[in-house]
């Protein structure tokens, strides 16, 4: 009598997959077998804004622009706050001082030394958010206050499990039926689930709106206007692999 047993293999990566398995004995490759695939695309309304606003400042004195540079952040900062935002959904993201030389002659010079010429001092925000309505009263008011770049702004779901899981349900639906369907019209039976497995079901959010802006006064009409999140596409395969016997 054939001993059989239930192994669970789980692995997270980019690519989530789920194994499960039944062992047989060596006579497993006679088995007729029927390989099925069942696929689920699910749109889903973006939930969650992530945007990153910063300040650059350039100045000969390294001191000088990171004062300007924390002097305009502090008021972007209280910008943001009174468009909406509480200190919960936004975080420094890069802080970097820069010094910038000046360029390498092109005829060769012995004597030729770099130099600094100034100071570039860079500081962002990342902000993450689901007041989506806020968006382009978030930018506005960052770019009067004193940010000069934005270097994303992109929409996602706060929770991808859950629209996960539906899209799972329905692509294992959607290969259940087809075998069942294939197995009546060729007249056969299914005996057992063989192997499961689960591939490609991560979110994939719209694409950000990634041009680089440098926002200035004049900027701020521009801001002015709706901006739209877009949809989440879900999508999951699922791949059974069944036993099959004729029907008695």
């Amino acid at each position: 009598m054939m001993k059989s047993k239930l192994t669970f293999i789980t692995m997270m990566t980019l690519l989530f997959t789920v194994t499960v398995a039944f062992a047989a004995d060596d006579d497993e490759k006679e088995i007729p077998k029927l390989a099925v695939r069942g696929m689920a695309e699910l749109e889903k309304p973006a939930d969650q804004l992530r945007l990153t606003i910063g300040v650059i400042t350039e100045n000969n004195d390294a001191t000088a622009a990171m004062d300007e540079n924390a002097r305009r952040m502090r008021n972007v900062i209280k910008a943001i706050e009174k468009a909406g935002l509480t200190d919960d959904e936004y975080e420094t993201g890069r802080y970097q001082v820069r010094p910038r030389y000046t360029r390498r002659p092109r005829q060769l010079d012995p004597s030729w030394r770099p130099r600094i010429v100034d100071y570039e001092v860079t500081n962002t925000v990342n902000i993450k958010s689901k007041k989506l309505d806020i968006t382009a009263k978030l930018i506005e008011a960052a770019s009067k206050a004193g940010a000069n770049t934005i270097d994303s702004i992109s929409f996602d779901l706060a929770d991808p499990r859950m629209y996960r899981r539906e899209a799972i349900d329905e692509a294992t639906r959607n290969a259940i039926a087809d075998a069942n369907v294939l197995a009546d019209a060729s007249s056969l039976r299914l005996v057992r689930i063989m192997s499961i497995t689960l591939d490609n079901a991560q979110p994939q959010p719209p694409p950000p709106l990634s041009r680089r802006r440098m926002l200035t006064a004049g900027a701020a009409v521009e801001a002015a206007t709706p901006i739209s999140p877009g949809d989440v596409t879900i999508r999951a395969t699922v791949n059974i692999m069944y036993e099959i016997a004729p029907k008695e």
